[in-house]
């Protein structure tokens, strides 16, 4: 019995294995287990970039304002043409920035650090940001957010002596422990009675009638003499409709301070150019060149300037674009004067 089940078995295995070659051309192919797989490694934490050197600083030592001050640099210009002067006070140079320019600041407190208030490159006066520099190696330290007010006002905590930091993990007594002098205003609390019911509240007394107080008559030499009839008046004094008709001429209207043309003729710029003039201010001390082309000028003119353009077509008429008092390189008006006569012509929309 056990021979005759064998030998069925391996009849089974026969016959399985004849229709697994016929089917597939070839054998099996022998399974093998998967290779063990290695642990995932580990990758160390990435450090945090610093500020970026791929901007340095291109202004030469011998071009950088004297501490404490600052000046405007136009990036890609050469020093020689670079706007003067050299160093002067912070105070309102960002209203003569031109739209794409610097504003170069040296700090007292660090004289190896230079600052640079990047200006919008199509807005005049405009700060993005602001870059450190370090003024040995000319490399870019770090970038901060532009504040309302230059560096030089505000110093920062960082920066001071270490004498006046603050220890560290230093924190601020509560105000009642404070100096009188150092602790908040605060207003006593208000302690008003709380308001009763709209039904429990004493009515409204009525409206007091106000009635109007009959004059008191007057002394006999304190009363107007009678009026005489409108025909014995004089003209000023009659009705509208009866006084005689006025033939005088019409009055002159005054002629405005700016009717007169207040450039002289060796100053104007030449045909089809344009140049910038501050009034009030002598000829001699100007902005420089005298005529130059009209493109690009009206970013260099400051507030309450004014832009002079001399139409080549009309050689006697003279155009003259206003800057706004406030904001440089914004004209708000375009007055037309005849070169002959120094008269306004007429005024038009910029």
């Amino acid at each position: 019995m056990s021979a005759a089940r064998t030998a069925a078995v391996l009849g089974g295995i026969a016959l399985l294995t004849a229709c697994t070659i016929r089917t597939t051309g070839r054998p099996a192919p022998p399974y093998y287990p998967p290779p063990p797989q290695a642990p995932p490694r580990e990758e160390p934490p990435r450090e945090r970039p610093g500020p970026s050197t791929a901007v340095t600083l291109g202004v030469p030592p011998g071009h950088l304002p004297r501490a404490g001050e600052c000046r405007v640099w136009i990036p890609g210009t050469p020093p020689g043409r670079q706007p003067r002067p050299r160093s002067r006070p912070c105070e309102r140079i960002a209203a003569t920035a031109p739209a794409g320019s610097w504003i170069v600041y040296r700090p007292t407190y660090d004289r190896r650090l230079v600052y640079v208030r990047v200006v919008d490159e199509r807005r005049p006066g405009i700060v993005l940001r602001v870059w450190i520099f370090d003024v040995e190696t000319r490399q870019l330290l770090r970038e901060e957010a532009p504040e309302e007010e230059p560096r030089q006002y505000v110093r920062p905590r960082e920066e001071r002596p270490r004498d006046q930091q603050p220890p560290p993990g230093y924190r601020p007594p509560p105000p009642q422990q404070r100096p009188p002098e150092e602790r908040p205003q605060q207003r006593p609390p208000e302690n008003k009675p709380p308001s009763p019911p709209p039904d429990q509240r004493p009515p409204m007394p009525p409206p007091e009638i106000v009635r109007p107080v009959p004059p008191e008559p007057r002394p006999p030499e304190q009363r107007q003499p009678e009026q005489p009839p409108p025909e014995q008046r004089p003209p000023e004094q009659r009705p509208p409709d009866q006084r005689p008709p006025d033939n005088r001429p019409p009055e002159q209207p005054s002629v405005p301070s700016t009717a007169v043309l207040d450039v002289p003729p060796g100053h104007l710029p030449e045909p089809g150019e344009c140049r910038v003039w501050i009034p009030g201010t002598p000829p001699g001390r100007q902005p420089r060149p005298k005529s130059r082309p009209c493109e690009g000028i009206a970013a260099l003119a400051p507030a309450g300037s004014w832009i002079l353009y001399r139409p080549s077509q009309d050689r006697h008429v003279l155009h003259v674009r206003v800057v706004d008092e406030r904001r440089a390189g914004v004209v708000i008006r375009v007055r037309i004067y005849d070169i002959d006569t120094n008269r306004l012509l007429r005024e038009e929309n910029p």
